[in-house]
Order: C-alpha cells, then structure tokens, then sequence
C-alpha cells in the first residue's frame, strides 16, 4: 500500500448554529425547569445531529482503515462519490450505502464475475465546486480509487439564483469569489484535470437535479444552462481514453417527474424558494418521528425531490441506478 496522509474528519459547516442553539434551549430548560422549553431543545438538537451527520465511511474513516489493513486485495475497486448534500445522504436520500449491493445484483443478473467494490463517501452538505477544488481533491486522492463520481455545482446554483444565498455560501465557505456559472465550470473542470493528473480512475461527471418540480422555472432554466455546460465536459475530455463521462442525472429525474405526473394528474406545489421552511418541518418529520423522505414529500406534493432541492428515496433509488449503469460499463 502507497503511503498516504489521512484527510481530516469531515466538519459540520453551516449547521453549527443549530447545533448550539439546540444545546442551549436545553440549557434553559433545565435550568427554568421547563418541559416544553426542553423539548424544543431536544427536537432541535436532534435535527442538528441529523443533518450534519458526516457519512459513516467518508475519506478520513476509510483511509484510515486502509493504513491499519495494508496491502488492498488484488480484485478490490474503490469507488469514491464525491459531492454536495446530495451524495452526503443526511438531509438527502442516502443512495451511496445501497451501491454495492445493487452493483453486486446487476452482476450476478448478467452472469458476470463479482467484483469486491468498496464505496467511499466525499459528500458534505453546502459545498460549493470552490471546496471540492481546493480541499476535496485530496481527500479523493488519498483514498486511491478505481472509480470517482462526480455530482457538484447544486449550491453554486443556488447562490447563482438568489443574492441571500450567495451571501451565506460565501460567508460560510469563505469563498473567494462569488458564485457564477463560468466559476462553477471553471472549477468542476479543475477538480477533474486535478483527478485525471494525480489518480487513474475512471471518472464519471453528473448533470445537476432539478430545483423544484416545474421544468420551466426560474431555477430550472439556471439549472438548464449549467447543465448544457457540464455535458460539454464530454468532449473536451474526450482524448482521455474513455476516462471521462457525464452521466445525465438531470434527465433520469425529469423523465421520472413527468411519467408519475401523467399517471396522477397533479402539478408541483411550490418552488425552491420555499425550500428553508419545508426542508425545517421535514428533517423535523423525518430524524425526529422518524418518516420516510418519500412520506414526508407529499407535503410538498412532489415526485423525487422532498422538499424540492433533495432527493427522496424514490429520487436516490433513480441516481443509484445511474452510477450502477455506468459502473457496469466500466468495471474490471
């Protein structure tokens, strides 16, 4: 086994306000000896826990694990999905678990050698493409991985569509500069040319999921456009000797949206900018009285996206069967 340094243990950026907030009602509570005041503290503090989790079996975790092991087994692959909220899996359906396992289905399915593929997860809730650039890398790095799935810029996006949340993601990210479509693609670009130079992985770039359930919002023509940049990522990596490709994510999750749409009859109920209060009564719904993300979307009335930013299981059942695809093709 290569040496390596181990990435440090992933932080709870832009939830650490909740986290003591919650504390602190508690701390109230105790202290006026006030039962209701210390449920809201409980309720709070549990969401907090919930949405900041850092994955079970992120970078700093598994490379750890390596160092102690040694030597990888010949037939083992790592794949490392490398992302935002979305592949984090806390506030988001947690599809990266279930990889394996549908990988090792789809195998046996198609009467192929079984491959021992172990799954790190780089995701981190609020991350721009600025963090995966300029830390993420080498965590990605250091875990030596056969495969990379890359699916960031949702956040970027986001701050591309509305002032307030660019001041926060700046704020809270200590960004150098705002964030704007050529930035996202300067920087997703980057990550790759960086991955290509110091690993040789196979890496597969995603198209961004919808924001919110109406194809011609505001926040979706955004959408649209970053995404027409990232399919041309393709091409200009195309004499990579197959090492790069996109996979369209955004099209799996529409052509999902508008069968079940058909088959219903209904319409999305509101957009992305209603996202902080729905996403506040579902993660409420959800690590407290312990829902489903697919229950807690009918609030929302809509069909993978709960609380029209992250994905639901139905959603993350549809993102998983993408990589798996692509896996398919690509492993050995």
């Amino acid at each position: 086994m290569r040496s390596r340094q181990i990435p440090p243990r992933q932080g709870r950026q832009g939830f650490k306000g909740l986290l003591i907030t919650g504390s602190l009602i508690i701390a109230v509570a105790v202290f006026t000896r006030s039962i209701i005041t210390g449920i809201v503290g409980l309720v709070l503090l549990i969401l907090a826990e919930g949405v900041s989790r850092p994955p079970q079996n992120g970078p700093h975790e598994f490379v750890t694990q390596e160092k102690k092991r040694g030597k990888r087994d010949e037939d083992e692959r790592v794949l490392v999905c490398l992302g935002d909220s979305l592949t984090h899996g806390a506030c988001s359906a947690n599809w990266v678990d279930d990889v394996v396992s549908s990988l090792t289905k789809q195998l046996e399915n198609d009467s192929k050698p079984t491959t021992t593929l172990k799954v790190v997860n780089a995701g981190q809730n609020g991350i721009c493409t600025h963090t995966v650039l300029n830390e993420k890398v080498n965590h990605v790095v250091a875990c030596h991985p056969d495969y990379i799935f890359i699916m960031i810029g949702s956040n970027d996006a986001m701050a591309i569509y509305r002032e307030d949340w660019a001041r926060e993601k700046i704020f809270t990210w200590n960004l150098t500069e705002k964030p704007t479509e050529d930035v996202l693609i300067r920087n997703l670009t980057d990550t790759v040319k960086a991955l290509l130079d110091q690993t040789t992985a196979v890496i597969a770039i995603a198209t961004l999921p919808p924001f919110g359930e109406t194809v011609d919002s505001a926040s979706n023509i955004i959408i649209q456009g970053i995404n027409t940049r990232i399919k041309t990522l393709a091409y200009l990596f195309s004499g990579e000797k197959k090492r790069v490709s996109v996979i369209d994510v955004n099209s799996a999750l529409w052509d999902e949206i508008n069968s079940q749409r058909i088959r219903k009859n209904t319409k999305a109920t509101h957009s992305i900018d209603m996202f902080l209060p729905y996403a506040f009564v579902m993660g409420i719904l959800h690590f407290v009285f312990g829902l489903s993300w697919n229950v807690v979307t009918r609030l929302s009335g809509n069909v993978v996206l709960s609380e029209s930013l992250h994905l639901n299981e139905d959603g993350g059942s549809i993102l998983r069967n993408e990589v798996v695809k692509w896996l398919m093709d690509n492993v050995t």
